[in-house]
């Protein structure tokens, strides 16, 4: 290994720490530049995660961070017309990302990390041989490699963004083991709203939208029976699918900053964090040899792993960006009509697009599509699933 190969990371969320924490593991010197003063605040993250990638992320077990678990998903239609699926075990659960990322903290510290709060990274000059790092409180720095997980503020697809609003509330008549969505253009056109339970009485509540998202919240907050909310958060949440290239000389985009999240849901836990594993590893190898390449241990690996999901969830998202809620009512009707109210699926959480396509198979997919939209999206979901069984 280089003497002097150090690596700074801008943003101390998910994938920075994650990046930390494998950095120091490898005895890379590495510093966190974190903006905020406090590592795990403000907190703008659902939280919801599979355990099984928890797992791979090397965060579970942990000591402390687990809020709740869920055995089932319910869909709420404009109506109130409602569809469960259950899931076959309690292998999707909700986290505190305060309590995690200050455990990812701990852990990068005590494998010798330096993190740094309240010193954001404003400004990055790439020259041939390191990366010049100015701070906003012109604190100059220098690296071999810089680690961008700043996060949406550096996603360069302006374009592939929603306006998120979530906050805790206290809840009733809603069923605690159950993650609650509403798909419902009044409330949220384009996006979702939620009710995620923490426990039996307290739940994250929000919705994403384009615009309006105040005065939508409100209409949400009356659906649901909720008066007062505590903690209420406005963050951007990116659905516009990964950057085309992960790598700019010497700098490594790494979560939200990448585009790295769930084009369906802005979801970006697992997505980014084998991110940061992948990019963590390469410059590892790249300290012991400068002739591997980045590219090809990052970017490269994390594309063939997640390219063809992400393009199935951003062809759902494109067909479900143009349903009216007169469409949305009929989808429910219709999937009643084809199983039942619940239905018992084995529905691989972190992959959902491609097992809902196998499970619920070709013809079903087309009838249901024919129902809804006529019979030009029939030839569209044809095409996608043709190409989905040549890939």
């Amino acid at each position: 290994m280089s003497s002097d190969f150090n690596v700074i990371i801008a943003g101390g969320g998910l994938a920075g720490l994650l990046c930390a924490r494998e950095l120091a593991k490898k005895n890379l010197p590495v510093e966190v530049l974190e903006e905020h003063n406090e590592i795990g605040h403000p907190n703008k993250c659902s939280g919801v995660v599979s355990l099984r990638s928890l797992k791979e992320l090397g965060l579970f077990p942990m000591r402390r961070g687990v809020q709740n678990r869920f055995s089932k998903i319910m869909f709420h239609s404009p109506n109130d017309n409602k569809i469960t699926l259950k899931f076959k075990s309690t292998n999707v659960v909700v986290l505190n990302r305060y309590e995690v990322d200050n455990l990812l903290a701990d852990d990068a510290t005590r494998l010798g990390a330096k993190i740094t709060v309240g010193s954001k990274a404003e400004e990055f000059t790439d020259n041939e041989s390191s990366v010049k790092v100015r701070t906003k409180t012109n604190r100059t720095l220098s690296c071999k490699s810089l680690i961008e997980a700043r996060g949406a503020i550096s996603y360069k697809n302006k374009k592939g963004f929603y306006n998120g609003i979530q906050s805790h509330a206290s809840y009733k008549d809603f069923e605690a083991d159950h993650i609650h969505v509403f798909l419902d253009r009044r409330l949220a056109p384009g996006f979702f709203a939620w009710l995620i339970p923490i426990d039996e009485y307290t739940a994250r509540i929000g919705l994403a939208s384009r615009g309006q998202i105040i005065e939508r919240f409100k209409l949400f907050q009356k659906r649901i029976d909720v008066k007062d909310v505590l903690d209420l958060n406005i963050s951007p949440i990116i659905v516009g699918g990964p950057a085309d290239h992960f790598i700019e000389g010497r700098i490594i985009y790494v979560g939200d900053s990448a585009g790295q999240t769930k084009p369906t849901t802005g979801g970006g836990i697992y997505f980014g964090g084998v991110a940061s594993l992948l990019a963590s590893a390469a410059l590892k190898a790249k300290s012991e040899d400068p002739n591997i390449s980045i590219e090809d241990e990052y970017e490269k690996k994390w594309f063939s792993r997640f390219k063809r999901e992400v393009k199935y969830m951003k062809d759902a998202r494109s067909c479900y960006e143009k349903m009216v809620n007169k469409e949305i009512e009929k989808l429910f009707i219709i999937t009643k009509d084809v199983y039942s109210s619940q239905i018992d699926l084995e529905v691989d959480y972190d992959f959902h697009m491609s097992s809902l396509v196998r499970i619920l198979g070709l013809k079903t997919l087309l009838s249901m599509a024919v129902a809804i939209f006529g019979k030009s999206m029939r030839d569209s979901l044809h095409n996608l699933w043709t190409r989905f069984l040549k890939e």
